[in-house]
């Protein structure tokens, strides 16, 4: 049913700017996924088609085939969340992560709070390991 018909509403602003909010987001995974594929392995694919969105994910797939970077993989995690929905939700708490924090990193899966509290968890744990 079109926006306006008996019962649809249009979207509001705030939906409208998520969308924005998440393509541009999709497109900084992107940049980021295709400079490190450049640099990396030296890949052979126009940029502007690769972040542009005219690669398909079974083609960024063939693009990662046996190249194991855990920052590739990362991106490419959040790529998938992007499509899922997922993307921009943290892991710990489900709260949303803020926009600063996913410009800063965009494959992030954690929300401050959570990654500090993560973080203090896992020192707490090195440091207990290393006294027995």
């Amino acid at each position: 049913m079109p926006f306006g018909a008996k019962g649809m509403s249009p979207p509001c602003a705030m939906e409208v700017a998520m969308k924005r909010s998440i393509r541009a987001m999709r497109r900084a995974v992107l940049c980021r996924m295709f400079d490190l594929l450049e640099q990396t392995y030296g890949i052979d694919v126009n940029r502007e088609e690769f972040v542009g969105g005219g690669v398909s994910l079974h083609g960024i797939d063939a693009a990662l085939a046996f190249k194991s970077d855990p920052r590739l993989e990362e991106l490419r995690g959040a790529l998938e969340r992007i499509d899922e929905g997922s993307f921009g939700v943290c892991i710990g708490c489900k709260s949303p992560i803020s926009w600063r924090l996913l410009d800063e990193e965009p494959a992030r899966r954690m929300c401050e709070k959570c990654e500090q509290e993560y973080n203090r968890s896992s020192s707490v744990l090195m440091e207990a390991h290393s006294l027995s």
